[in-house]
């Protein structure tokens, strides 16, 4: 039963001020529900659904294009809206960053996306299972467009045609459109819902060579850490995680998903299961590592009821994990530390990883060895830092010298 929209931005309020929310933020979301009632008001709206709240989003974004109200309170109140069909709808009300740009599809394709997904969460890294889902979603979409609204119409040259439309998106990595679909046709033929046998009609594309992209050098390191400004709070937590990543080598996921009972401060210790791979990982605390942990959790981090290290420093005080904090960081500092950045050229928060397999690998460091710590499931993971060490390689050249040449540039 759908709440009176009275009754649910009553809710919303006191569930932004249990978060907590500061009160000039509630303050401000009471007076976005008032929008929102005048607006239903005006449009003879009685409630308040999702599709209502997508039309009152649209209207405010037209009124920012004609002048009439900031971009920043246009986003505000979209997302006042977004919560309040939330709780008029009878949804658990959550705090956190949303997807406006997801278009709802028909009843019959969001009931398959969700059972969909609730198959494949549990058996897939979040990452893998957010982009299986994103392409389901997507062809999903180009059939609606195509007016076809029954999987029951769905044939093979209908998969054709979408992996021909979305092949031009997908050229670095064909897999990566080829395989969630095969996922996906799969799981429609185990429902009963379609005809198709996926592994017979689709086939996954060979990958392409894969390119070692570079990782940081020891001067671009320094510089990265000496460009945070430790003195404030925000600088003592960004320089704790950029330390625990050249320190212990975690993706960013696992750092920014780190909890407090991960620590063991009597061994000296980390220890995680990695999000990508669910491999159990212990490694060694440096000191100087565990000094940059401790000053934040002392003296900088939140007062919050959260298990997680790494909290926002904004109100509400959530976890890092749910957000690009990574890129964000890596925003923040790489041009105090006079670092270019370009799309494509690897100097992304992923690159601590690379450097610390570098620099293993440098260490002359075993291969099984450094697999173990970085988890990596397969040894052929680890392998590709041996392209990135340079000196080593040269030890591997022929000597050409004895072969003649007939080009003078080649002498």
């Amino acid at each position: 039963m759908q709440k009176s929209l009275e009754t649910a931005s009553k809710e919303v309020i006191r569930f932004l001020e249990e978060i907590p929310l500061t009160l000039s933020t509630v303050k401000y979301y009471r007076s976005c529900f008032r929008t929102i009632g005048a607006y239903c008001n005006k449009n003879d709206v009685d409630s308040f659904s999702s599709k209502d709240a997508n039309a009152f989003s649209i209207c405010q974004m037209s009124r920012h294009k004609n002048g009439e109200i900031s971009l920043v309170y246009a986003l505000i109140l979209r997302k006042a809206a977004a919560i309040l069909a939330d709780c008029v709808e009878g949804k658990k009300l959550v705090w956190e960053r949303r997807n406006y740009r997801k278009k709802l599809l028909c009843d019959v394709y969001e009931t398959a996306l969700h059972e969909f997904w609730t198959q494949l969460a549990p058996s897939l890294s979040p990452g893998s299972a957010r982009l299986t889902l994103q392409v389901a979603r997507k062809f999903c979409d180009f059939l609606e467009s195509a007016e076809m609204r029954d999987f029951g119409k769905l044939t093979v040259d209908d998969v054709r045609r979408f992996i021909i439309n979305a092949a031009p998106r997908h050229k670095s990595n064909m897999v990566n459109l080829t395989w969630p679909i095969k996922k996906f046709v799969a799981f429609l033929h185990d429902a009963g819902l379609v005809d198709i046998d996926a592994e017979r009609v689709i086939a996954n594309f060979s990958s392409k060579r894969k390119k070692v992209l570079p990782c940081f050098a020891e001067d671009e390191t320094i510089a990265l850490l000496s460009a945070v400004d430790t003195s404030t709070a925000l600088g003592k937590r960004d320089y704790a995680i950029m330390k625990i990543a050249l320190g212990t080598g975690l993706r960013g996921e696992d750092i920014f998903g780190l909890r407090l009972g991960d620590i063991d401060w009597r061994k000296n210790e980390i220890s995680v299961v990695q999000s990508k791979t669910g491999t159990h990982v212990s490694l060694p605390l440096m000191p100087d590592v565990g000094n940059a942990i401790a000053d934040y959790i002392l003296n900088a981090r939140p007062q919050a009821n959260s298990s997680h290290v790494f909290l926002r420093h904004r109100r509400p005080h959530n976890w890092l994990g749910d957000g690009p904090a990574g890129a964000e960081i890596m925003k923040r500092y790489m041009g105090n530390a006079g670092i270019a950045h370009e799309a494509g050229d690897g100097k992304t928060f992923h690159a601590f990883r690379r450097t610390v397999g570098t620099r293993l690998i440098r260490a002359e460091v075993p291969l099984p060895d450094a697999t173990q710590i970085l988890g990596h499931k397969n040894i052929e993971s680890t392998k590709q830092y041996i392209a990135l060490n340079d000196d080593m390689l040269r030890v591997c050249c022929m000597d050409i010298s004895d072969y003649a040449t007939k080009k003078e540039g080649l002498a």
